[in-house]
């Protein structure tokens, strides 16, 4: 059964400088940045997009205008092949000794790095992330992330206050997103009009197959979240979790890295942190 999108007003207060037409200049940089990985179902692979002529990347920068303008994204960009690999010193007789990777579409990797040096763009000017969100942008590495906890704990110490914290591990991160609430939190970012519609449409009624050894099996519905295989989901992980701070008591601090929640409080008081 398909999942009906809930009705949204992408198009309100809708941003420019996200849905102007796509230039050949960013699909070049797009194939540039492309890793030359296993393709997807259709066995298309990045090699043959860096071959391709400049006429050749013209027609593709068309049809990649047309897919943003109709916000119309073909099935198989929506579909992943999963390839299960075995953790290293694991029992292999166990489902939970592999690791899924997910095979997707080169094309579609294409477009997605498109979306995701806009979207980046707009987040990073416009200050729409806060700095204890690290992680999948540029200067926002695990180190700094790191730094943040170290400077807390110096100096609560050096001011002689207790230093509470409590780290976090979301498990299967990218499968407790919905998809329709990510949606709007994209909106109240300002990340609006097209490029809103063409993600939502992206993100439902995605499909996978399992391939094990020499077999493929049945394709089957992505029952939940954002697609593993796909480039777009770290940073729409972090428009998911821009607004954390919100859930938060004044005077909890938190840093996070990727899915890595650290939340932490130091006070002269313990009762008051405890």
């Amino acid at each position: 059964m398909k999942h009906e999108p809930i009705p949204l007003d992408y198009c309100e207060d809708c941003n420019s400088h996200l849905n102007i037409p796509i230039h050949l200049q960013e699909v070049r940089q797009a194939i540039q940045k492309t890793r030359n990985s296993t393709p997807g179902a259709d066995g298309i692979t990045a090699n043959w997009f860096k071959r391709l002529s400049n006429t050749d990347l013209t027609c593709i920068t068309s049809f990649f205008q047309e897919v943003f303008t109709t916000s119309y994204i073909p099935e198989e960009w929506k579909h992943s092949i999963i390839v299960p690999i075995p953790k290293p010193n694991k029992d292999k007789t166990k489902l939970n000794s592999y690791r899924p990777i997910a095979l997707t579409s080169v094309f579609s990797k294409v477009f997605e790095r498109i979306l995701i040096q806009r979207i980046t763009h707009h987040l990073l000017t416009e200050k729409k992330i806060p700095p204890s969100v690290n992680g999948f942008l540029p200067l926002r590495d695990n180190q700094l992330a790191a730094y943040k906890i170290h400077t807390a704990i110096s100096e609560a110490h050096s001011h002689k206050k207790y230093f509470i914290g409590i780290s976090l591990d979301i498990k299967s991160a990218y499968d407790t997103v919905n998809i329709d609430g990510l949606i709007f939190k994209c909106l109240q970012l300002g990340i609006t009009g097209n490029i809103t519609k063409i993600l939502h449409n992206f993100l439902q009624n995605r499909t996978l197959q399992v391939r094990w050894r020499n077999s493929l099996s049945g394709t089957k519905p992505a029952q939940k979240g954002l697609s593993q295989g796909s480039v777009v989901s770290p940073i729409l992980f972090v428009c998911f979790l821009a607004e954390f701070s919100e859930t938060l008591d004044v005077g909890v601090e938190y840093s996070i890295f990727a899915d890595d929640i650290f939340i932490f409080c130091a006070h002269t008081s313990l009762d008051h942190i405890s």
